[in-house]
């Protein structure tokens, strides 16, 4: 009896031994659970501390790349009383390293496009002359000219389609918002107009600019910056080939005024009034990077000799 008792207690001390092991490691998987997901919290945490830092820096710089383009502007203006594709601010600058980051930044005058909210005037009226030119340019661009009708609808107060594409409320009814019956107020409103999609947006991007119309006038194309397809629009009597003629001629003797181009045979029927040599807008685009982190911010800012106004600003910052 003695030996099976003693037998029955090493069984049980075995057991006890077996479950005791168990626990161990149980707790040894649980500590080193607990351990890896502290590992992992503080990595996220420094990784998180790391990337604020770096945006900081990152938007820091970008802002920086934006004020340095205000300074060439000044002191543009300072220089010379036209604009042109041969001045300092218009050059491509290369990726300029700062610290263990990079800044890269470009300047581009809006009165090179065409001013989409000159489609309608103060009082919300259709522009005929300014629509004929939107049409010229969208057939340049291969674009339905109706959608320029359906573009003034969404800005212009009536209620009556303009034109063959006019789309008024009753065109928008399947959707969640109203016709806006006001100017644009960015060019990425765009896709909310009737027949806009993202191609269209897309391809009109190098030729037309979204900014506030001059007291319901015309905002002035600067002959010496436009595109030829923007020009070819503007000039009702210019052909595409005579308009490339222009920008290729104006590479070596940009026009010091309207006049002369306006005089010209191609010049017949243009408005002068809508033409410039002098940019009074410009975009200007500045973006950084620093580590994973990269800072993009954009401005569309009006330039009255020594000063500048905001008329829009955009910033995206991200990181990998």
């Amino acid at each position: 009896m003695k030996q099976a008792a003693w037998i029955g207690d090493g069984a049980a001390r075995k057991r006890q031994r077996g479950v005791a092991l168990i626990l161990v490691l149980a707790m040894v998987a649980l500590i080193a659970g607990w351990a890896t997901t502290a590992a992992y919290e503080d990595m996220i945490g420094l990784r998180r501390a790391d990337n604020l830092t770096q945006s900081v820096r990152a938007m820091l710089a970008a802002e920086s790349g934006v004020e340095l383009a205000k300074l060439v502007l000044i002191q543009d203006a300072k220089e010379s009383k036209t604009d042109d594709l041969t001045e300092t601010w218009a050059s491509t600058t290369p990726p300029f390293p700062i610290d263990d980051g990079m800044i890269i930044g470009s300047i581009a005058d809006a009165n090179r496009f065409f001013n989409l909210n000159d489609l309608v005037d103060a009082a919300g009226k259709a522009k005929p002359k300014s629509v004929a030119i939107a049409k010229r340019l969208f057939a340049e661009l291969e674009l339905d000219t109706n959608l320029v009708d359906a573009l003034v609808d969404w800005m212009d107060k009536d209620e009556r389609p303009f034109g063959a594409g006019g789309v008024e409320k009753d065109g928008y009814i399947d959707r969640p918002y109203h016709i806006k019956n006001a100017p644009l107020d960015r060019l990425e409103e765009l896709r909310l107009v009737a027949g806009f999609d993202r191609e269209t947006v897309q391809k009109l991007k190098k030729f037309v600019v979204v900014r506030p119309s001059l007291g319901g006038g015309n905002t002035p194309i600067n002959i010496n910056t436009a595109p030829a397809e923007v020009l070819a629009a503007v000039f009702p009597n210019m052909t595409m080939q005579a308009a490339a003629q222009v920008v290729a001629d104006r590479e070596d003797h940009p026009f010091a005024d309207v006049a002369t181009l306006v005089k010209a045979p191609d010049g017949k029927g243009v408005d002068p009034g809508r033409l410039a040599v002098q940019s009074d807008a410009f975009i200007v685009r500045s973006h950084a990077e620093f580590g994973r982190v990269r800072w993009s911010e954009e401005q569309l800012i009006a330039r009255q000799g020594k000063r500048f106004s905001l008329i829009y600003r955009q910033q995206q910052g991200w990181d990998l």
